[in-house]
């Protein structure tokens, strides 16, 4: 059980740690994945990482895919959207581990290489969206996940002291930014990091 009082502040990544959308990206990135041929890990992290209009140019400008990076971007659009908005559910324990967090005061903030559109629509649907105090979003930070930048805006919009955050994510690369960040970190999923003070499955685990 996760002791709440040592907590601060919360970052929450979105994908893959709140909600179950994972499958729709693969989906959604099938065609275009397949049209650039085969992906390392650290090139699927690279344009995972970072803003959506940014990897929908690496996509078309690095790999060839598409007409253009707008080409991309309308791609992965009129997939996600719905799905985000009519489809997608919440992570075991995503839920109640944020509401907790909230009905104790703690603020919370999510962290995501989607676009606000996504996450609003996403995080609505799962009934959280009051829950957080501000989304933050790549596209609109104007860097990516891979860049400490990020969560030194999150940290701001908490309003308090570093050393006291907790950051959760599922995709090792970030967990690792944000442990040389200073943060406190929980990896949740099937892939662990060794920069994780925590590594769990699911969140439901620490409740």
């Amino acid at each position: 059980m996760f002791d709440f009082e040592q907590a601060g502040g919360f970052i929450f990544d979105c994908d893959g740690t709140l909600l179950d959308t994972l499958d729709a990206w693969d989906e959604a990135e099938r065609e275009l994945f397949a049209q650039a041929g085969p992906l390392t890990q650290d090139q699927e992290d690279e344009i995972h990482a970072a803003p959506i209009e940014q990897a929908a140019e690496i996509l078309h400008g690095k790999y060839g895919v598409g007409t253009s990076g707008a080409d991309v971007l309308a791609h992965l659009d009129g997939y996600l959207v719905p799905y985000y908005r009519d489809v997608s559910e919440p992570l075991p324990g995503a839920v109640e581990f944020v509401r907790a967090a909230h009905g104790k005061g703690i603020p919370c903030v999510v962290v995501s290489s989607s676009p606000r559109r996504y996450l609003e629509a996403g995080l609505t649907r799962a009934g959280v969206l009051e829950c957080f105090e501000a989304l933050v979003s790549t596209d609109e930070a104007g860097c990516s996940k891979q860049d400490s930048a990020i969560y030194d805006i999150a940290v701001e919009k908490l309003g308090c002291e570093r050393e006291r955050v907790w950051a959760v994510d599922d995709a090792p690369y970030a967990v690792a930014v944000m442990h040389e960040c200073g943060l406190n970190t929980i990896c949740v999923g099937e892939r662990t990091s060794e920069h994780a003070d925590m590594n769990v499955r699911e969140l439901n685990e620490l409740l």
